[in-house]
């Protein structure tokens, strides 16, 4: 019963009106003075070109359109994301988004068997692409439940930490869990053993450590263990597929790029995949399946030079947040230098979840990416325009 009113372009409508009244402010945040802008456009410039080689010229147009909306919108984003305060704001935005996911599953239950299916989001209407959206979460809910100035800062984010572990908990996903377990060790262990240090930090680390754990034990359930336990099969099957029977599709799609050198356009991998698939290795109820790996299907659908501008895209978000690192522990910011490494340990987790997803054109993906993008600007770029007086006095006053 919701009405058919596109609610997005209403809200994408809204940011370009407030780009514009703020343009005098905001023109200093120039897209192609951050490095990773440049590989964006040349992934959707790549991806675009596909087209011309893609096996269904339709269904790649559409894909390229919405991959062009998704871009236009971090483009936005990244012009008025300014300050250290916004940027709090839309990391919020996306814990508590995730949370709300997170309360949904737990209102639903499992529905699948020992699995939870049915919620999502338009861009992730399935089981594991929406534990994909939220788990980089956890993390953040870590960092502000560390950082925050008030209880109720706390609350929130234990809260929301609690909704959305329980949600891939329901969903059952392998991938989600290895890249939220992955990510939450990752700032961990920078919580103990960094020399850029918080007053209470080992023993707040040591009180988090024990508490989280002690919440993984209770929320956990037996077909949770048994689905992780899954993992450690390696075999591959001729009777019903597996987690290891995507392997012979990396493979496949290897293969089909070296016949395909500037991609197959999307769902170009799901076409071609029989004649490089074995007819006695069972695929499920289908031989033309994705490829499930976000590696591959920029291989597959962008080719090599999708592949490469996409894994220099990734690499440029890494080398920027390490030079917001640097930057801050010159200025002494410890709880800024700890967000860096939260929006890295957040990267991280989708970065693992989406080697076994297709998620080369993710929305959460792209949004990671703008937080990087934003923080770099805030704790890079900008310090280094008011230092060599490039900003006006307005500007800097503002910043202020």
């Amino acid at each position: 019963m919701v009405p058919d009113i596109s609610y997005s372009f209403f809200v994408v409508m809204l940011m370009m009106g407030v780009l514009l009244l703020n343009y005098a402010q905001t023109k200093h945040n120039k897209l192609l003075q951050n490095p990773v802008f440049k590989w964006i456009y040349a992934v959707l410039f790549l991806y675009s070109i596909a087209y011309f080689q893609a096996v269904t010229p339709e269904s790649h147009y559409q894909a390229s359109i919405f991959f062009l909306k998704l871009v236009l919108i971090i483009s936005i984003a990244y012009k008025l994301c300014d300050t250290n305060t916004k940027l709090d704001y839309i990391l919020y935005g996306y814990m508590y988004g995730a949370w709300y996911l997170g309360f949904v599953a737990f209102q639903t239950g499992r529905n699948r068997g020992d699995r939870l299916e049915g919620i999502g989001m338009v861009d992730a209407p399935n089981a594991n692409d929406t534990a994909a959206a939220i788990a980089p979460c956890l993390v953040l809910c870590l960092y502000y439940f560390w950082t925050g100035k008030k209880w109720w800062h706390k609350a929130l984010a234990v809260i929301s930490g609690i909704f959305i572990a329980n949600g891939l908990v329901l969903i059952n996903s392998r991938g989600a869990f290895i890249g939220a377990a992955a990510s939450l060790g990752y700032f961990m262990f920078h919580m103990y053993f960094s020399s850029f240090q918080r007053k209470h930090q080992k023993t707040m680390a040591a009180f988090i450590t024990i508490a989280g754990l002690a919440g993984a034990a209770y929320i956990v359930d037996d077909s949770f263990y048994e689905r992780i336990n899954t993992m450690a099969n390696t075999e591959i099957s001729e009777e019903q597929e597996s987690g290891a029977t995507r392997t012979l599709f990396w493979k496949a799609a290897w293969e089909m790029a070296k016949d395909h050198p500037l991609g197959a356009g999307h769902l170009g991998f799901n076409h071609y995949m029989p004649y490089y698939i074995s007819e006695d290795v069972h695929t499920g109820s289908s031989k033309n399946r994705t490829v499930h790996s976000s590696w591959f299907e920029a291989l597959s659908e962008a080719g090599y030079p999708g592949l490469f501008a996409f894994i220099m895209m990734l690499y440029t978000t890494y080398r920027m947040l390490e030079l917001c690192k640097k930057e801050l522990r010159k200025s002494n910011q410890v709880d800024e230098y700890f967000k860096i490494i939260a929006i890295q340990a957040a990267l991280f987790t989708f970065v693992i979840v989406m080697t076994f997803l297709n998620r080369m054109r993710a929305d959460i993906l792209y949004w990671l990416i703008l937080y990087a993008a934003c923080a770099y600007n805030i704790y890079v770029l900008k310090p280094r325009s008011e230092n060599s007086g490039m900003l006006p006095q307005s500007s800097q006053q503002s910043k202020k």
